[in-house]
C-alpha cells in the first residue's frame, strides 16, 4: 500500500468535501476516511505494462461516458514494477469512494494522461470492481 503522503493526487483528494484526515500525534501515520459511510480509505499505486497501461486508459475514457461498461470489462491488467504506466489510487475499503488518475512515463518522469477522477456510489463500486484496486 502506497503512502498518502507521497501520492500526486493526494492534495485533490485531501480537499474533497467528503474526506477526513486524521494523523497519529507525531504526525506518523496518515488515516483517510469517506465521511458518508465512516469507512476507511486504503492508497495504492500501481505499475503496468505499456499493453495494460493503454487498455486501461481506453477503458477510463469509455467509463466516464458509460459507467456500466464496467460490469462486463476484462481488463487485460499485468503488473511491472518498472512498467511505462502508472496508477494512483484512493478508494475506501467498502467501494463507495474511489479517486484515481492515470500517468504514463516521458521525459524521465510519470506525467498524467488524465486528470483525476473522483467516482462515489455505484460508479464507484463497479470501477474498483473492473480494476481490482
Amino acid at each position: 500500500m502506497a503512502s498518502f503522503k507521497n501520492l500526486e493526487i493526494a492534495p485533490t483528494v485531501a480537499n474533497h468535501p467528503r474526506i477526513s484526515i486524521k494523523t497519529s500525534l507525531l504526525g506518523l501515520r496518515t488515516k483517510i476516511y469517506y465521511n458518508p459511510t465512516q469507512t476507511e480509505v486504503d492508497c495504492i499505486r500501481n505499475y503496468y505494462t505499456m499493453s495494460s497501461g493503454c487498455a486501461i486508459q481506453q477503458f477510463l475514457l469509455k467509463f466516464q461516458h458509460d459507467p456500466l461498461c464496467a460490469e462486463n470489462a476484462k481488463l487485460p491488467i499485468e503488473l511491472d514494477d518498472n512498467g511505462c504506466f502508472c496508477l494512483e489510487a484512493c478508494s475506501s475499503r467498502d467501494g463507495q469512494f474511489i479517486a484515481i488518475q492515470l500517468f504514463r512515463y516521458n521525459q524521465l518522469a510519470y506525467n498524467s494522461v488524465c486528470e483525476i477522477k473522483i467516482f462515489e456510489g455505484k460508479e464507484a463500486i463497479l470501477l474498483k470492481k473492473a480494476l481490482a484496486c
